[in-house]
């Protein structure tokens, strides 16, 4: 088949076999999301200040606060499909709409890969890249009891917890569910004939396998969760999604591309928002 060529028959039906399923960035809701006009900058950040009660004609009490800043330099990412002309005058379904409905999904993906693991310079600067984010380590190497938890969620500031957010595989998901009645305290499956829970301590769970850095077992060092609070990572939007048809470029072989592309960045806010859970 050639590049970017589709065999059609006779006769196509206006649906097509979506293989991945795959929804845009799961993580996006739960982050701070900035709109900036210009291509890199800085954040300003206060991490604390002092508030106290102020006497009649007093002087208030004067804060020595904790000012940092969130560097970003926007970046741009995207990709190319293209398909035949033939496919496109064939097709019963709204072609070019599907092609922009999967672009969103990669485009997701690749969002969720960078908040969580990304290299800072192809991709976001992700939390576990962040070399000032603090780890937790679980009491075992090989499994995760309800301790781990408990000890996963106390490790992070109280003024976090309270927005605080699971991330984690599946194959951990499933471990986590798989605790005893016993930390019924802990987790809220009461029972095998029960659905998994989407909560651990009462804090939202996402369960993502997209992403290289957290593991899928409980082996000796290995990075299996992270919580904390993500309103404290920043997405920096310059340009959101956009696709355009290019009718020409690939004129030589009856094909039509399509090029998506965004541009933005993503940074770690405040590094003590954020715990890894690792084995022993």
């Amino acid at each position: 088949m050639a590049e970017g060529g589709f065999f059609v028959p006779e006769e196509f039906i206006n649906q097509v076999v979506h293989d991945t399923g795959a929804p845009g960035s799961l993580l996006r809701p739960y982050c701070t999301v900035i709109r900036v006009a210009s291509k890199d900058g800085y954040l300003p950040t206060l991490a604390s200040a002092t508030w106290a009660a102020i006497a009649e004609e007093a002087a208030p009490t004067e804060s020595t606060p904790v000012v940092g800043q969130v560097n970003f330099a926007i970046e741009k990412s995207g990709g190319l499909v293209k398909v035949s002309r033939e496919l496109l005058d064939d097709s019963a379904i709204n072609l070019p709409a599907f092609l922009s409905q999967i672009f969103q999904e990669a485009q997701g993906q690749f969002e969720d890969v960078g908040i969580i693991s990304g290299n800072g310079s192809t991709q976001y600067a992700g939390i576990m890249s962040d070399g000032d984010v603090a780890f937790y380590t679980m009491a075992n190497a090989t499994s995760i009891v309800g301790a781990d938890l408990l000890g996963t969620y106390y490790a992070l500031g109280s003024q976090f917890r309270a927005n605080g957010t699971w991330l984690m595989k599946s194959q951990i998901a499933a471990l986590v569910n798989s605790i005893a009645i016993t930390a019924a305290g802990v987790h809220s499956i009461p029972s095998l004939t029960a659905a998994p829970t989407d909560f651990i301590l009462g804090r939202p769970n996402v369960v993502t396998d997209v992403v290289s850095g957290l593991g899928t077992s409980i082996t000796s060092t290995e990075k299996c969760a992270i919580f904390g609070d993500l309103r404290q990572y920043y997405i920096f939007d310059r340009v959101g999604f956009t696709i355009r048809r290019n009718d020409s470029i690939f004129m030589g072989n009856d094909q039509v591309g399509f090029f998506a592309t965004r541009r933005g960045d993503g940074q770690v806010g405040l590094s003590d928002a954020f715990k890894i859970s690792r084995a022993a």
